[in-house]
């Protein structure tokens, strides 16, 4: 697991939208990744990267099998639920947001 440093030097690095997860193999080789977090979506991913490493050790060859779609996530937010979000994250989350997207 990374944490980020107070200057976000991560989150510049792998994207500026303000809720993106990036699984990272042993390597270092980006083995998840998703501009909007869902937790069953990341369970998923983490469960299966477990199960292959498990596989690996018991000497069974597994190889990478490449998955793209497209989810939904809603476009907008209930009533004050932005303005709070962005209260707890901090003046610079506000501002990152306002570059990544300018509104």
């Amino acid at each position: 697991m990374v944490v980020d440093d107070l200057d976000g030097t991560m989150h510049g690095a792998y994207g500026m939208l303000p809720n993106m997860i990036y699984i990272l193999d042993r390597e270092g080789g980006v083995v998840y990744k998703a501009m909007w977090t869902d937790h069953t979506d990341l369970a998923a991913a983490l469960a299966n990267l477990a199960w292959a490493e498990e596989q690996q050790a018991r000497g069974v060859r597994v190889k990478p099998s490449y998955v793209e779609r497209q989810v939904y996530v809603p476009a907008t937010y209930g009533e004050g639920i932005r303005e709070r979000v962005f209260e707890r994250a901090g003046p610079q989350a506000d501002r990152d947001y306002e570059a990544m997207f300018g509104h």
